[in-house]
């Protein structure tokens, strides 16, 4: 007779739910001030590599197993949601291949109780280029085109820890979603209060 007891497996941490943000318009959107020697453009065959290589730097957005050409096609380039003129990129002309060092993409979001909202998603440089305004002008890129496609507004999801995204964000118009209503009974107030605390901080030293 086996006495071996059966062993309980270890529960898989649960990933805390992202923050969302809300522009609650899309009226107005500032010029994209662009430096000399980068361009902005859209999504073109073959940028799965090098849009892979920004979400899988150092602080980009990781997934499991890396971005894989089949896996930014899988996850994103074939979805439904993914409009290729509507994903955006900065490229350096001045490196050797013109690569693209930022982007980001509009997405799809409408909903019965908000159908004409845009999703600002996947927005991200390399880390030798962040600092420098590429993501604020891949975001109002993305911004600029729900505006063209009819949204009326836009909203997005990030972590606490993303500071200087968060930063850029509330520039840009967005404002904090204490209670998002795609979940009731959420309350990020709490998590909201650190992180603003954390903005201001930085932005008075």
């Amino acid at each position: 007779m086996d006495n071996t007891q059966d062993l309980a497996l270890p529960e898989a941490p649960v990933r805390e739910r992202q923050l969302q943000m809300l522009r609650p318009h899309l009226n107005h959107l500032p010029e994209i001030d662009m430096p000399h020697g980068f361009l902005l453009r859209t999504w073109q065959d073959g940028d799965e590599v090098a849009w892979g290589a920004i979400m899988d730097s150092q602080g980009g957005i990781h997934t499991s197993g890396g971005w894989s050409v089949h896996r930014v096609r899988e996850k994103l380039v074939d979805r439904y949601e993914f409009t290729p003129s509507g994903c955006f990129l900065v490229c350096d002309m001045t490196a050797p291949r013109q690569v693209p060092v930022a982007s980001a993409t509009m997405w799809r979001a409408a909903t019965a109780n908000h159908p004409t909202r845009g999703y600002l998603h996947m927005v991200g440089a390399l880390p030798a280029y962040r600092g420098r305004g590429f993501g604020r002008a891949v975001s109002l890129a993305v911004l600029k085109a729900m505006a063209s496609r009819g949204d009326t507004d836009a909203m997005l999801e990030t972590d606490d820890a993303r500071i200087p995204a968060i930063r850029s964000y509330l520039a840009l118009g967005f404002t904090p979603v204490y209670a998002p209503d795609d979940h009731q009974g959420l309350d990020h107030r709490h998590r909201w209060s650190a992180v603003l605390q954390e903005c201001h901080a930085i932005r008075a030293t």
